[in-house]
C-alpha cells in the first residue's frame, strides 16, 4: 500500500518575514484560518530602524496568550538576534523574557561578524542566558551575512557545546551559499533545529541581490528551480517546517489573508504530492 510523501501532513509554521507588516494578533488570526500550526514573531529588526512587534507590555503579552489559546495556533520562535562585534549578550535578556512570557520555544540567531571565535562565543553566551527560560536558539547561516554557509553555523553551534544550541537550514539560503546535500545529510540530527521551505529561480541573481531575493523573490515550493525535493530528502522527518516565502510584491493585488492563504495550500499541495530526489 502506498505511504504518503515524506513531510505530507507536517504542521507547517508561518515565518513573520511572509507579512511583515502584519501585527502579532492579525497575524495570529490570519494563519489560523489559513491552516497553520503556529506563527513566529519578529520582535526585535533585523536590521536598525526595521518593522519589529516588541511585546513588552503584560497587556500585550496576555493578548497574544488568549489569541493562541483561542485559535489553537501555537508560537514557534522570535526573531532576530544578529551577533556584531560588540553584541551583550545580556542584552537581549528582554527578548528572552518576552519570548517565555508568551510562549515561544525558539529564538533564532544569525552572525554578522567574520571572527567565527567571537560569533562562537557569542552564541555561547547567549545560549547559557536562554536556558533558564526554557529556551533554544537556532543559528541561521545567510550568504549575505558573514556567517554564510551551512558548514560554518555547524562549526560554531559544535564549538559552543551548548544544549540549546541549534541550526536553521533555510532552502534559499541553503541553495545560494554552495552548501551541499553531503554536508546536510552528514549533519549530526542533533544539531538541526528548524527547517524553512520556499522555492526559487535555478539560476542564482548577482550576489548584491541575494539580500533582496531572500526579502523579496522567493517563490511558492515547486514553482522554482531549487533541488527542495533532495534537501527535504535529507532532512528528518520530524524537523518542525518554516513557511518563509513573502510575496506581497508578487501578488498585490491579493490581501495579507489571502496572500497567507495561498502560502498554506501550495505549500501543503508540495508536500503532499512532491515525489522524492
Amino acid at each position: 500500500m502506498p505511504t504518503a510523501p515524506k513531510f505530507a501532513d507536517a504542521p507547517l509554521s508561518l515565518s513573520p518575514l511572509c507579512e511583515l507588516e502584519v501585527p502579532p494578533l492579525d497575524l495570529i488570526d490570519m494563519a489560523a484560518r489559513a491552516g497553520f500550526a503556529s506563527v513566529g514573531f519578529r520582535i526585535l529588526p533585523a536590521a536598525p530602524g526595521g518593522i519589529a512587534y516588541p511585546l513588552a507590555t503584560p497587556s500585550e503579552q496576555a493578548a497574544v496568550r488568549a489569541a493562541c489559546k483561542a485559535t489553537g495556533v501555537a508560537l514557534l520562535y522570535a526573531e532576530l538576534i544578529s551577533i556584531v562585534a560588540d553584541t551583550r549578550p545580556a542584552d537581549f535578556l528582554p527578548l528572552f523574557e518576552t519570548s517565555a512570557a508568551i510562549g515561544i520555544p525558539r529564538v533564532l540567531v544569525a552572525g554578522d561578524h567574520p571572527d567565527t571565535g567571537l560569533v562562537t562565543d557569542h552564541f555561547a553566551a547567549l545560549c547559557d542566558l536562554a536556558r533558564p527560560y526554557d529556551l533554544v536558539l537556532d543559528f541561521e547561516f545567510m550568504p549575505f551575512r558573514a556567517i554564510a554557509d551551512l558548514a560554518s553555523a555547524v562549526t560554531i553551534v559544535t564549538d559552543a557545546k551548548q544544549s540549546n544550541g541549534f541550526v536553521l537550514v533555510d532552502a534559499l539560503h541553503f541553495s545560494r551559499s554552495n552548501s551541499s546535500l553531503d554536508q546536510l545529510r552528514a549533519l549530526d540530527r542533533r544539531l538541526l533545529g528548524t527547517f524553512q521551505i520556499c522555492d526559487a529561480p535555478k539560476v542564482p541573481p548577482p550576489r548584491d541581490q541575494f539580500m533582496a531575493e531572500a526579502r523579496t523573490r522567493r517563490l511558492l515550493p515547486g514553482v522554482g528551480g531549487l533541488d527542495l525535493g533532495a534537501i527535504m530528502d535529507a532532512l528528518p522527518a520530524d524537523v518542525p517546517i518554516g513557511v518563509e516565502i513573502p510575496i506581497a510584491a508578487q501578488y498585490a493585488n491579493l490581501s495579507p489573508a489571502e496572500r497567507i492563504a495561498l502560502l498554506a495550500t501550495s505549500t501543503r499541495t508540495y508536500l503532499s504530492q512532491r515525489v522524492s530526489s
